[in-house]
């Protein structure tokens, strides 16, 4: 539980700092100074200012799909997570211009891999070698679309995106996460 606090003080820090300051110009020694640690704590939790951010929109998805806030539905957990994406999209595209991509991209797709890969299991799948490839497809392919939604001002409706990009998802995934039959076994 403090762990997870510690990694809401830094999320809560980072948002202070980009009202002001471009993605780039961050440093952990200001984060550290604004939650009022040292560098080591936060080095404890994340690799790097990419890290802490993609963990932040992986906690913002993870909350989204937490079993305990609602009914599960793939589409409209998913639409429920762009909508977020969209409240907050001055905080993403300050993390995500190209010269940042790279450092945050890794550890959303790293972070994406690993919650679907949980949410298969949770479902009595097993991730073998075939699905762990899939999954990582799919990863990178929607961090991608989602990404060119967040830098074109949101054009399409969530509802929109996300039925493209369901649209998109590999059979294997689809019988996994969208099975609403499977889901309620």
């Amino acid at each position: 539980m403090l762990k997870e606090k510690t990694k809401l003080l830094f999320a809560d820090a980072l948002k202070e700092m980009l009202e002001k300051n471009d993605f780039q110009s961050i440093r952990i020694t200001d984060l550290c100074n604004l939650v009022g640690c040292q560098r080591k704590t936060f080095y404890y939790h994340f690799e790097d200012k990419y890290q802490l951010s993609a963990w932040m929109y992986i906690h913002m998805m993870q909350e989204v799909w937490n079993p305990e806030k609602g009914p599960y539905n793939f589409r409209d957990n998913y639409i429920k997570g762009m909508e977020r994406i969209r409240k907050d999209i001055v905080f993403y595209r300050k993390v995500l211009p190209d010269e940042a991509l790279s450092g945050v991209y890794k550890h959303i797709v790293r972070y994406g891999d690993q919650l679907f890969a949980e949410m298969i299991q949770e479902k009595g799948g097993v991730v073998d070698d075939t699905l762990k490839f899939v999954i990582h497809y799919t990863s990178l392919a929607q961090i991608c679309v989602i990404r060119e939604w967040i830098f074109s001002n949101g054009e399409v409706s969530s509802a929109k995106l996300v039925d493209q990009i369901l649209d998109c998802f590999p059979s294997l995934l689809k019988k996994y996460l969208m099975n609403e039959e499977l889901l309620m076994q």
